[in-house]
């Protein structure tokens, strides 16, 4: 084993205990300690690993070779560093969350597994040490989901094999790219053709890609509030991190993808009515813009995408600890049974309007500054330009800034009927508990301070952001104008969108999905019984041939036409639909 830095042995202080231990400490005390106490050392653990991951020095690395070649469990660099002390803190977050919402022991145990895992991903240093933290996280996250019961049964189910057939392509590519370059280190990029494609199948799960997305809408609104602020910070976006790692120098289809998920996360969001579904959708599309920014292949769009990374893990899991604080107090999930909070939850709703303002990219919060750096980014790449000359129109600039007018009046509905309009006599308001305040007001805080001092933002990630300057004028405008159009938007459809029922056209994707595995399975199922029958007619008519027993007896080579039969059928239809594709 071996303790490397670029800066001399003190690294070694920092590998001799790598940083996801605190994880499993901390997920051993929620399990076994008092509730209060095991929660306390869980913070406190979480919380720790901030300065850890900006102490230790860049370049630090911890390598082995259990196996004959090399694998560095840790590797400490510019991107690495600040995206674990990111998931630190919010992790301290969320396991107070998670006591002041009424989240046993084991539910916290398994978020902190989930958590530890996402950072052990994205500390890894070679493909193998990744795809184990990969795997992990899925499992992780499955039972999360699962340990709540009842309708999210169903829904961990189809997260699991959604991961699994993601987990599977991203094995692929890093097997072929092992064959191709002999490492698993990350040393050299990853190898382009065949191995690329698959693995950004594999990623592209898990970020949420249209066509592969329908497993976060489904998943992330059914488990316990304080799981779904879990989820919500880690499997997306150690995805994105991967994405950086696989194709490091962009992909303009990929870019294209991220602009997709942009729009049409977005629309679907703007028709849901349950809180936590809303911001699910929300997920997809400002993972979209990140896609987009790393996506382009620049240094600029690089550190947009990362800086609107960590905005976005900041402001989104906010936002989720709003819904869950609502729907804790209230028992409501439902936007159309809300209303009047405003007064009843002053802090709540103080936190949302900060967590709103920064998702919509409200100027002086967090979103305006790395939106801004990747609407810039990409229109200084002019990828999606579509036209001759300087008259071209840039769809892909276009397709963020539609999206962050949606984003506007989607937030402006949510504050709208949770927190404004009158309060139904239905609603009761239960007490919260000081914890929870707390823990709402310190996510707030980064959401404002990033927003303020854009360099501490932007400065965190290594690159040029091209001169880019958040405060200039034309951002300014440009800041302003989508967030007024956006609440102008829905003033002027309120009555319409109101009357609306939930809209979800990922139901149909899901029912047309379950009638077509459904047909598929029947389908196979009766050509193996057509194939059973046919090696059973054939055995009857060739047994005398072959059989070497009295008649009375059963042929002993009748398994083996059977067999011949069936493997005859398979490969037909397979030839059949090979000449199909």
């Amino acid at each position: 084993m071996t303790a490397v830095s670029g800066l001399g042995v003190d690294a070694a202080l920092f590998t001799i205990v790598p940083l996801w231990t605190a994880y499993l400490l901390a997920a051993i005390a929620v399990a076994v300690g008092p509730r209060r106490v095991g929660a306390a050392a869980a913070v406190v653990l979480t919380a720790l690993t901030v300065p850890w991951a900006l102490l230790a020095p860049s370049g630090t690395a911890f390598a082995v070779a259990p196996f004959g070649f090399a694998q560095v469990l840790v590797q400490v660099d510019g991107l690495t560093a600040p995206i674990a002390a990111l998931f630190g803190f919010v992790a301290a977050g969320n396991v107070l969350y998670g006591y002041a919402t009424g989240a046993d022991g084991r539910q916290q145990a398994y978020a902190l597994c989930y958590m530890g895992a996402g950072v052990a991903a994205v500390l890894a240093g070679d493909w193998l040490t990744l795809l184990v933290a990969w795997e992990l996280l899925a499992v992780a996250s499955t039972v999360l989901v699962w340990h709540h019961g009842g309708d999210a049964v169903r829904p961990a189910f189809r997260y699991a094999v959604y991961h699994l057939i993601g987990g599977a392509f991203l094995v692929a590519g890093v097997v072929l790219h092992y064959v191709a370059a002999g490492t698993f280190v990350y040393d050299g990029g990853f190898t382009g053709g065949l191995p690329t494609a698959l693995a950004l199948v594999g990623v592209g799960v898990n970020l949420g890609i249209i066509g592969l997305h329908a497993w976060l809408p489904e998943t992330y609104p059914v488990p316990h509030v304080a799981a779904s602020v879990v989820l919500a910070g880690f499997t997306t976006k150690v995805a994105v991190y991967a994405l950086a790692r696989v194709a490091p120098d962009g992909t303009v289809v990929v870019a294209w993808l991220g602009a997709v998920m942009v729009l049409y996360g977005v629309t679907q969001a703007v028709l849901q009515t349950d809180m936590r579904r809303l911001l699910s959708y929300h997920i997809i599309s400002q993972v979209g813009y990140m896609v987009v920014a790393v996506a382009i292949g620049t240094s600029a769009g690089f550190v947009g995408g990362f800086a609107h990374l960590t905005a976005h893990v900041l402001y989104k899991g906010l936002l989720f600890m709003v819904a869950g604080a609502i729907i804790v107090r209230t028992g409501e999930a439902s936007l159309k049974r809300l209303g009047g909070l405003w007064r009843r939850m002053p802090v709540t709703f103080a936190t949302f309007i900060v967590a709103s303002f920064a998702i919509a990219g409200v100027p002086g919060f967090s979103g305006f500054v790395s939106k801004g750096l990747i609407a810039k980014a990409v229109e200084k790449a002019g990828v999606g330009v579509v036209g001759a000359g300087a008259g071209g129109v840039d769809l892909l600039w276009w397709a963020l800034v539609l999206g962050s007018v949606g984003t506007a009046l989607s937030f402006a509905k949510f504050g709208y009927y949770a927190f404004v309009r009158p309060a139904p006599a239905h609603l009761n308001v239960a007490p919260a508990p000081p914890s929870l305040r707390v823990v709402l007001v310190a996510l707030a805080v980064p959401s404002v301070v990033f927003g303020v001092a854009p360099g501490l933002l932007l400065g965190a990630f290594p690159g040029d952001t091209g001169g880019f300057a958040p405060y200039a004028t034309s951002e300014l405008t440009k800041g302003f104008g989508a967030t007024l159009a956006g609440v102008v938007v829905f003033a002027l459809v309120r009555g319409p969108l109101g009357r609306l029922p939930a809209l979800d056209v990922d139901r149909l994707y899901n029912t047309a999905g379950a009638a077509l595995a459904s047909g598929a399975s029947t389908g196979f199922a009766r050509v193996g019984d057509a194939a059973s029958a046919a090696g059973h007619a054939l055995s009857a008519r060739l047994g005398p041939l072959v059989a070497s027993d009295s008649a009375a007896e059963p042929s002993p080579h009748t398994a083996l036409w059977t067999l011949t039969a069936v493997t005859g059928a398979v490969l037909l239809l397979a030839a059949l639909a090979a000449l199909t594709v």
